[in-house]
């Protein structure tokens, strides 16, 4: 007999979890007149150095869905951009005495990664319940449907570069002396003039987060030594957006992307990703791509198929096909007058989208 060994001989390792729990509270009498497709946003939170953000769905993720009863519909968002991030959300509806649903529970496993969209399908981060009229009052507490939300990810070495907790919070508090820097107008030393209104700023800071602005005022042709720099292919409501964003890494409190499902609101966040785009600006694009991957509807699907095509977004041509590759949802678009002009533009997206129905129905 083999003598025994204190050494596990590598057959036993151990994976480093982080893991926290959050409770959302979601005012359900306040929510049951928005509209099919509308959805609220939650505050976003931090696991494992990542934040995260929860979009809920109060009618459902689709207009007419569901059929009947009552729909709990939530989306995942991944705020901070990583790759290859091994999680797990685990979601269960609270009942009214306080105790945990043994039925409503929900397990959402999946390696995220928001630098390109195509290699992961949209629907995969969806998580519905659905119940019938009379069963809600089971889950109803003062009027409020209480879920409880617990994430967990595998921490691999990348996901330690990512940060901790308090690097998380050293980087809010580096956010708020930036932002206090821009609202106190401090040592202010390059001023814009966007269609006729006056935008002041930092050189240093401008340079700092964007190539573009860099080369604007500190490279060969050096526009910064102008005392007002002329910007005429931008609303001066977006460039405030911009800026905002380059002093704070989020964009504007009173706007915030997706609160909205109106056209001006849609067209701000389609104009905001041009001008990410524009300014170099990667990580408020792929907020603004998130966004729109959410507003996809027959109405709205044109003209964001050209912003996708036209500014290079992957992910966001990922969900514009996802979205036509449902019959119904094609039948509807091909009635449009738009979309003639797609399938001239953009023969290579129609193409892509009629071999993606055919291998459906083969």
């Amino acid at each position: 007999m083999a003598p025994a060994q204190n050494s596990s001989g590598g057959f036993i390792s151990i994976k480093e979890m982080a893991s926290r729990s959050y409770q959302l509270k979601i005012n359900y009498l306040e929510t049951m007149n928005v509209r099919p497709g509308s959805f609220l946003k939650s505050p976003v939170f931090s696991v494992g150095g990542y934040e995260w953000m929860l979009f809920y769905y109060p009618k459902g993720k689709e207009p007419g869905d569901p059929a009947q009863g009552v729909s709990v519909a939530l989306y995942v968002f991944l705020r901070t951009i990583a790759k290859n991030v091994n999680v797990i959300f685990d979601f269960t509806l609270v009942e009214n005495n306080g105790s945990l649903s043994a039925e409503k529970t929900k397990r959402l496993s999946q390696v995220f990664s928001n630098d390109t969209f195509a290699s992961h399908d949209v629907s995969s981060r969806w998580v519905q319940f659905f119940m019938q009229d009379d069963a809600i009052e089971k889950y109803l507490l003062d009027g409020h449907i209480v879920i409880m939300c617990t994430v967990t990810i595998m921490v691999s070495d990348s996901t330690r570069q990512a940060g901790s907790s308090s690097a998380t919070a050293h980087s809010l508090e580096y956010r708020e002396h930036f932002a206090k820097l821009w609202h106190d107008k401090d040592m202010l030393d390059v001023t814009f003039l966007v269609n006729e209104e006056l935008f002041q700023a930092h050189k240093l800071v401008l340079a700092a987060r964007s190539p573009v602005f860099k080369n604007m005022l500190f490279g060969p042709t050096q526009t910064g030594h102008s005392d007002r720099i002329h910007i005429d292919d931008i609303q001066p409501s977006i460039f405030k957006m911009l800026l905002h964003f380059i002093y704070t890494d989020s964009v504007t409190d009173d706007q915030e992307l997706g609160d909205s499902d109106t056209t001006a609101s849609i067209a701000n966040t389609q104009q905001l990703l041009a001008a990410a785009d524009m300014y170099a600006l990667t990580r408020l694009k792929l907020m603004c791509e998130e966004t729109l991957c959410t507003k996809l509807s027959v109405d709205t699907f044109a003209t964001i198929v050209v912003l996708a095509e036209q500014r290079n977004c992957p992910r966001l041509r990922e969900a514009c096909l996802y979205f036509a590759s449902d019959p119904e949802n094609l039948s509807k678009i091909a009635l449009t007058d738009e979309y003639m002009s797609l399938s001239l533009a953009y023969p290579s997206f129609l193409r892509e989208l009629r071999d993606r129905l055919n291998s459906k129905s083969t």
